[in-house]
């Protein structure tokens, strides 16, 4: 082989690299990447939604504990709070990161970025406070449509 065809041939085993890069990337999206999985909650109409360290991370969640206001209520903030349709309140509590389980809550008054709840889980419980709504989409399987 000629050095001339010898460089051609070297050219193109460079160009190919990328490309099957690409392919590979293409593949596994194509495949159906799942940054979260559902798992059914015995005796409750809630699935439990665990998500990928990578899923997790793109979607930025973020957790804080939930305080204790005066009296006998409890304090989250406004971003962990979730609507459904039918206009009841939801947070998304964690006992082990990343796995959420959706948890009523009743809300008494919302008073800027915080919400005093009058039922809902203990002080001290983790909730989402950053990606509740992505949180609530993949336990409704909204993206797999």
């Amino acid at each position: 082989m000629g050095r001339r065809q010898g460089s051609i041939a070297v050219a193109s085993v460079i160009l190919a690299l990328p490309l099957s890069a690409c392919a590979e990337v293409e593949e596994e999206v194509a495949g159906g990447y799942q940054p979260s999985k559902l798992e059914p909650i015995k005796g409750s109409a809630h699935q439990r939604v665990t998500f990928t360290d990578e899923g997790a991370e793109r979607v930025g969640l973020k957790t804080a504990p939930i305080r204790r206001g005066s009296g006998h209520q409890v304090v989250v903030p406004y971003a962990a709070l979730i609507y459904d349709p039918e206009g009841k309140t939801y947070v998304y509590k964690s006992h082990k990161r990343p796995s959420f389980v959706r948890a009523e809550v009743q809300v008494d008054r919302i008073d800027g970025d915080r919400v005093l709840l009058s039922r809902g889980p203990p002080a001290g419980t983790r909730v989402v406070t950053v990606g509740a709504a992505e949180v609530y989409g993949a336990e409704l399987d909204i993206a797999s449509g």
